[in-house]
């Protein structure tokens, strides 16, 4: 199953406060969770990133649950929003759309 996150950083961290949680969240090998597969993990371009969006593939809501408390558990307060939703291609949206 195709699930789309958004997430909003805390702008109380400084870049380098969450860069260096990432790192070392990359580096234990924690997220992705077992059975998710990232599709696409991107973050805004502007100044300072404080948004972005992942697509992964996942086959339950737990697994994506999980790899959100991985990043809340090594650095609390990281998100000010993270709205989460099952998604699917537009492609797929069209093709639900025009049976309709």
């Amino acid at each position: 199953m195709l699930f789309l996150s958004y997430w909003e950083l805390n702008e109380n961290f400084s870049p380098k406060d969450i860069v260096e949680a990432a790192a070392e969240i990359l580096e234990k090998k924690v997220w992705p969770v077992k059975g998710v597969k990232i599709l696409g993990w991107y973050v805004a371009a502007g100044e300072v990133p404080t948004w972005g969006v992942t697509i992964e593939e996942a086959e339950t809501e737990e697994q994506v649950l999980k790899g959100i408390a991985v990043w809340t558990n090594a650095k609390p307060g990281i998100f000010k929003v993270v709205k989460v939703s099952p998604a699917m291609t537009s492609e797929e949206a069209i093709r639900v759309v025009l049976e309709m």
